[in-house]
């Protein structure tokens, strides 16, 4: 009977009541699993309240006798219900007069069992009744649902199967196997006595550097290679070469320091650029910019980042100036080579400056350049980078070609508040980030943190707190934080390459295989466009000594030179390459390697040429 009733039912409150029951469900998301310890007592406690006659539904039985019409009316209740037109509403039977019915508990007989009771057994009918809708008003596209449902549920099955299975056997068999040399287990043939200690360390190394190098082709996020490439490479330290557990902590420790000193420099970097880039501030720069053609434009920008290199940080310029671009271009491919040039010419311009890239500065702290010696030996090789860079894109382009600038909307005309004091107040407080590391003694990253602390307080006080478009905590939701992983992973690999002397090994057996120091120091750019410059930088100061060659050597000031440049030659190479291929999510190894790389490689050369005429011609300040 309560089956038949409930299917009778048609009226707006329960269609309504039945409808929010499938919104609720659809919303949901997924479908949570069953109970089956309450469905099975709510089935138990069904039968047990149908087993005898219920009353849940019908009014009770008075005391006072009833009359004739409402015995009628009551007993033809059930087949009224079941003939009850779809659309109307139901309405409870109540007879003049009669007297309300006792609670079920006072029943004679225990006819009614309680409510509670009554509810409990029906809540499997809600299940029963809402399949029941949804097939009806669902009809063929519930259908479709399940059909499209399990076909991607079948797609996703096989890349588990076919793709994602496979790849996790290859990265726990190549643990195996690297830790399975490490102990010995087995004989390379290959290998001398000592080396299966660190063959697995530099294997690794190269296989999560392929890893890098082919995103495109795996599809497997750099960010994630990264990060497991840093860790291994710490893990097989750790479990294959006989380090103490105090040794292990303080190397791993000093490393991480190191790594997370730039991490956060970065970090606080994209924040301001992007407190900057809400306020619109690179709309000042790229008015003031005239150009129209791309061999303008080219030139223009090139030497702005060259000069702005020289006085900031390289890393901090890339990330100003592709984000300048980036507003500027509408062409993709335009703006990708613009990048691609602007981190060779920062590059460039950190080279003869004691404060423009960092391995400048480790010589110049170590001792092996000074100051006015330095600018008067490495400033025209490092323009005569940025020259032949620039010359070779400029041949290759079409000499009448211009560029399109994005269309500003009505939005973006609007000028925000505090537009110019918050872009020039962040671009000079990051001008200063090395005046304030040279006088606090202060890390750099600790600048560059009071620079963001200041502008978000400017913020606060222009906006308000609740415009979260231009503060601090809305800036940070929008830096890209994959690309300070990135930075994390990266570094720290090869911050544990460096840590257990490999490094260093590998400059010691480069110099002994050439004989000549200048070309060491030429080869030396080669291989800082492979791993970073700051280990490498810092082996050769442990290679070479002062008493042999002492400040401002011609050595020095090729090592110099090449080290800053070279990481130019790879995207890879350099921390402003890092930052740009993270800035433009179009870049790749590849695609820098085939367009920006030839450019790159000519500047290299003609600075490199500079400098050894400069030492023949008898040039060389000491």
């Amino acid at each position: 009977k309560t089956l038949g009733a409930l299917r009778g039912i048609q009226g707006p409150f329960f269609v309504t009541k039945m409808a929010a029951l499938r919104s609720a469900v659809g919303s949901s998301g997924a479908r949570r699993p069953g109970r089956p310890l309450l469905i099975v007592a709510a089935t138990f406690a069904f039968l047990f309240a149908i087993s005898k006659p219920a009353r849940a539904f019908l009014p009770g039985p008075s005391a006072a006798p009833r009359s004739a019409p409402a015995a009628a009316a009551t007993s033809g209740l059930s087949t009224e219900l079941g003939a009850v037109a779809p659309g109307s509403v139901v309405a409870e039977v109540v007879t003049p007069g009669a007297v309300p019915s006792r609670p079920s508990s006072e029943q004679p007989g225990g006819l009614a069992r309680a409510s509670s009771l009554t509810v409990l057994a029906a809540l499997p009918l809600l299940k029963v009744v809402k399949a029941a809708i949804g097939g009806v008003q669902g009809g063929s596209r519930g259908s479709l649902t399940v059909r499209a449902n399990s076909a991607r549920g079948e797609d996703v099955q096989n890349e588990v199967t076919t793709v994602v299975l496979p790849v996790l056997a290859a990265f726990f068999g190549w643990i195996a196997i690297m830790y399975a040399i490490q102990h010995s287990l087995f004989v390379v043939p290959f290998l001398g006595a000592g080396d299966e200690l660190y063959f697995p360390i530099i294997a690794t190394f190269v296989a999560g550097y392929g890893l890098i190098v082919l995103e495109e082709q795996t599809e497997i996020n750099k960010a994630a290679s990264a990060l497991v490439l840093g860790v291994m490479i710490w893990v097989l330290v750790g479990t294959g070469l006989n380090l103490s557990p105090s040794e292990f902590d303080k190397d791993i420790k000093s490393t991480l320091e190191d790594v997370s000193e730039v991490v956060f420099f970065l970090l606080g970097a994209l924040t301001i650029v992007e407190i900057m880039d809400a306020h619109k501030g690179f709309d000042i720069i790229t008015k003031a910019i005239s150009a129209t053609k791309k061999r303008d434009l080219l030139v223009v920008l090139g030497f702005l980042t060259f000069a702005l290199s020289s006085v900031l940080n390289n890393l901090t310029v890339v990330i100003v100036m592709v984000s300048l671009v980036q507003k500027l271009v509408t062409d993709v491919d335009f703006r990708m080579k613009l990048g691609g040039v602007i981190v060779v010419a920062s590059n460039a311009g950190g080279a003869w400056t004691p404060i423009g890239d960092i391995t400048t500065t480790m010589l110049y702290i170590g001792g092996q350049v000074t100051t006015a010696p330095l600018l008067a030996n490495l400033v025209l090789p490092s323009i005569l980078c940025v020259i032949g860079c620039l010359g070779y894109e400029y041949i290759q382009m079409d000499g009448e070609a211009t560029f399109e600038r994005p269309a500003a909307s009505k939005e973006e005309e609007e000028t925000p508040n505090g537009q110019a004091l918050v872009f020039w107040g962040g671009l000079a407080g990051m001008i200063t980030v090395p005046v304030f590391t040279a006088y606090t003694q202060c890390p750099a990253w600790s600048g560059m943190m009071l620079v963001l602390g200041l502008l978000g307080v400017i913020t606060s006080l222009l906006h308000g707190p609740e415009n979260e478009k231009y503060s601090l905590k809305g800036a940070l939701t929008r830096v890209e934080v994959p690309d300070c992983l990135f930075f994390l992973g990266v570094l720290f690999a090869v911050g544990g390459l460096e840590r257990v002397g490999l490094l260093k090994a590998f400059a010691v057996q480069l110099s002994s295989v050439v004989p000549y120091d200048s070309l060491v120091a030429i080869l030396l750019g080669f291989a800082s466009a492979v791993v970073d410059n700051v280990p490498l930088v810092a082996a050769t100061q442990g290679m070479y000594d002062l008493t042999a060659h002492p400040a401002n050597d011609p050595l020095w000031n090729l090592i110099t030179y090449c080290s800053a440049t070279g990481g130019s030659l790879l995207v890879i190479g350099s921390a402003a390459g890092v930052a740009f291929m993270g800035l433009e999510k179009n870049v790749s190894f590849g695609w820098y390697t085939a367009n920006v790389a030839p450019g790159a490689l000519a500047g290299y050369f003609l600075g490199v040429a500079g400098i050894l005429a400069q030492q023949s011609l008898g040039f060389s300040f000491q």
